[in-house]
């Protein structure tokens, strides 16, 4: 382990985004990203930022809890097995724990830092209903 200081400076953070929606700042990562990045096995940090409306398909994650805190914007879950929506803004934080199905959909200039734990793949896409399609198609209105 190096006993220096590692550091991503704004300017990095800032301009990566201007290409992708999401970048991770510490990881064991398998999949190559723009960003450069701690490597690290205990957890994974990232940001996600959305310029555009967005969806993130519907999943729920085997092991990992999600915790995330939404520094702009606006975001929305829906958990697929109750049908319980939960409405995010600037400020708010929740986690996710392993197992809960759901769906998001996020408003243009929705920014949220996130920290999974224990890191890895370990996400399983659920295919979705109508009832949920007709949700997320809601993003953009």
């Amino acid at each position: 382990m190096s006993k220096e200081i590692f550091v991503i400076k704004n300017k990095e953070i800032t301009k990566v985004f201007e290409e992708t929606t999401r970048q991770y700042l510490v990881g064991n990562l398998e999949r190559p990203q723009k960003l450069n990045h701690f490597k690290d096995n205990k957890l994974e940090i990232g940001i996600t930022s959305y310029k555009e409306p967005n969806c993130e398909a519907p999943h729920y994650h085997t092991q990992a809890y999600e915790y995330q805190y939404i520094i702009s914007g606006e975001t929305e879950y829906i958990d697929i097995e109750n049908g319980k929506e939960y409405i995010f803004y600037a400020g708010d934080f929740y986690v996710t724990p392993p197992g809960v199905q759901y769906a998001q959909r996020s408003r243009p200039g929705t920014t949220i830092f996130f920290i999974k734990s224990p890191p890895g793949d370990d996400k399983v896409v659920i295919e979705p209903s109508k009832e949920i399609t007709a949700w997320m198609k809601k993003v953009s209105e």
